[in-house]
């Protein structure tokens, strides 16, 4: 015959083996919980760092995108600055040309072939007199006035036609320097 002892140390064994059985399935589940959370958490955290990570690069990308916009606006005006004093300079030798015989020549050829009665000659001050001559020698009957905003040649209105002929050093220069601005960036910046 058993013995109470021997009984009680069966069933104690008995549900120890199913308080083992229990604990492992529970421990198994509570590892399957503890994966599942850490494995949705990790999902959750690496979309939210990706979508970090792609607004970061989009910003990073943007401002690049702005910075060569004002980097190419900054080259751009120093360049101008640059071609702006080509200009200058051209501007500040004219004083070379208008003293020269070929220009008063020019001047001289332009008033017999466009001048006639009734018109408007317009200078640069420092020329009025020299035009007078001229249009007196070819005993025309124009007014000559003078324009400040002209730097040489001259300008002939045409007031019964409503019409304006530029011989002016200001539009000559301004066609021939706008004609060679490649060439001169090509000299200046090594590029067209």
């Amino acid at each position: 015959m058993v013995s109470i002892e021997e009984l009680m140390g069966k069933v104690i064994d008995s549900e120890i083996e199913v308080i083992k059985s229990e604990l492992n399935k529970a421990l198994e589940e509570a590892l399957k919980l503890v994966r599942e959370t850490r494995d949705r958490v990790e999902r959750d955290y690496t979309v939210k760092l990706n979508e970090m990570v792609t607004k970061a690069k989009e910003e990073v990308e943007g401002e690049k995108a702005r910075l060569d916009i004002e980097v190419k606006r900054a080259i751009l005006s120093e360049k101008n600055y640059w071609l702006d004093k080509v200009y200058e300079g051209a501007l500040n030798s004219l004083s070379k040309v208008k003293s020269s015989q070929g220009y008063r020549s020019g001047i001289e050829e332009v008033l017999r072939r466009e001048v006639r009665d009734g018109s408007v000659i317009l200078c640069s001050p420092d020329e009025v007199e020299q035009v007078k001559r001229v249009v007196k020698s070819l005993k025309v009957r124009a007014e000559v006035k003078a324009d400040q905003k002209i730097i040489g040649g001259i300008k002939i209105e045409y007031t019964d036609l409503g019409l304006t002929r530029d011989y002016s050093l200001n539009l000559i220069l301004d066609q021939v320097f706008e004609s060679l601005k490649p060439k001169i960036a090509e000299i200046l910046f090594g590029e067209m």
